[in-house]
């Protein structure tokens, strides 16, 4: 008597109906009649297939693979030995109907696995796209934790929401994250914007509207020194940003402490809001990427300064120093188009963001604010 199959008896090995996609040897019976191989079925093959859900057929093709039955619905499929024996086979027809129903759940139709990408499939939207998604996300969805949109229908809602404002849908933005598109104005101007933005008609032309984007701004440097206090040893930073009107921005806006100062380092004239907000917003990206540990954390001056980032170390001055030469030399030479915008695409301003529409239009000039006597701050030439 040959002793059985350590699989015909071990149940570490069991029918995983969680597994996404079969193996690539497990294909459905679709082709009728299969050449039967003339070879015997020996003892522990089938029951390692029975303890996995499947009854052996015959031996079919050649002596490696498999006619198998499922147990549960009756399918036949064909598998290799060694899957038998040392995986666990996946029953193509009970798998497609756990797709169709997940998909069902999920509000599509499932058509069919890609024969190029197993883990993605096809899916018929109830719009009557075809929608081509993976089927974890698919299962995400059934669950209710996220959802299935036609990109299609997204497009034609984007192009009908732009229109009513006087723009043109032109694409996605390409240089940007997917969520902002390429807009053109009915003036001709083109520029970037985050669709939502779009949809409630928060934006403005930076080429011919009238608000903040379209008129000339400043990106400043702040060197800023925070006075000892409640436990705290004295501060020193450097903060880079942009606002129409710089001087009010650090006497106002900050929210600094009595006793701070704050010498405006330099002050960089830009042709609009919508250029400065994107040269300074791609500037700050470069910096954090290239010297995160020169980034102050938020927590180190939370509460003396109104503002969640683009706090610097005084160490990365000249590097700061360096962009703005690169934002100047991109300024003179015309080059900040209107394809590039900042978080601040739209007419109101966003939290921490240094837009400033209300005061006069004068050119700040290089100063240093020092606290008087009785506490209050006033610029000395």
């Amino acid at each position: 008597m040959p002793k059985p199959h350590p699989l015909a008896t071990s149940s570490a090995r069991q029918p995983n109906p969680c597994l996404a996609t079969p193996p690539i040897s497990t294909v459905p019976d679709n082709l009728g009649v299969l050449p039967v191989f003339a070879g015997p079925i020996r003892p522990h093959w089938q029951a390692a297939a029975r303890a996995k859900g499947f009854d052996i057929v015959a031996r079919v093709l050649d002596r490696y693979h498999l006619r198998l039955r499922c147990q549960t619905c009756g399918g036949n499929m064909v598998s290799k030995l060694y899957v038998v024996t040392s995986s666990c086979p996946i029953c193509p027809h009970c798998l497609t109907a756990r797709r169709q129903a997940t998909a069902n759940a999920a509000g599509v139709n499932f058509l069919g696995q890609d024969a190029d990408r197993p883990a993605y499939g096809f899916f018929r939207a109830d719009c009557g796209h075809t929608l081509r998604r993976q089927f974890e996300i698919v299962e995400r969805a059934a669950r209710g934790t996220t959802g299935l949109r036609c990109e299609i229908c997204l497009i034609r809602r984007e192009e009908v929401e732009a229109r009513r404002l006087g723009w043109q849908r032109v694409g996605n933005d390409t240089g940007r994250s997917g969520y902002y598109r390429l807009y053109r104005h009915r003036c001709g101007h083109v520029q970037s914007i985050a669709p939502v933005n779009m949809a409630w008609g928060q934006c403005d032309c930076a080429g011919c509207g009238q608000s903040w984007s379209s008129r000339p701004s400043f990106i400043y440097l702040f060197d800023i020194r925070l006075p000892a206090g409640a436990g705290q040893a004295a501060r020193h930073y450097l903060k880079l940003g942009y606002s129409a009107h710089p001087d009010k921005r650090h006497r106002h806006q900050l929210g600094l402490p009595p006793g701070a100062e704050v010498e405006v380092l330099r002050i960089l004239p830009m042709p609009t809001g919508h250029a400065a907000c994107a040269a300074e917003t791609a500037a700050h990206r470069r910096l954090t990427r290239a010297h995160p540990g020169a980034v102050v954390p938020a927590d180190e001056f939370a509460g003396v300064i109104k503002v969640t980032r683009e706090i610097y170390r005084p160490a990365l001055r000249a590097v700061i120093e360096a962009e703005m030469d690169k934002i100047e030399v991109g300024a003179d030479a015309g080059r900040l188009g209107s394809s590039a915008a900042g978080p601040n695409d739209t007419m109101g301003q966003q939290p921490g963001e240094d837009k400033d529409d209300m005061a006069d239009d004068r050119r700040p000039t290089a100063r240093r604010t020092r606290p008087d006597r009785d506490g209050s701050r006033h610029g000395a030439a």
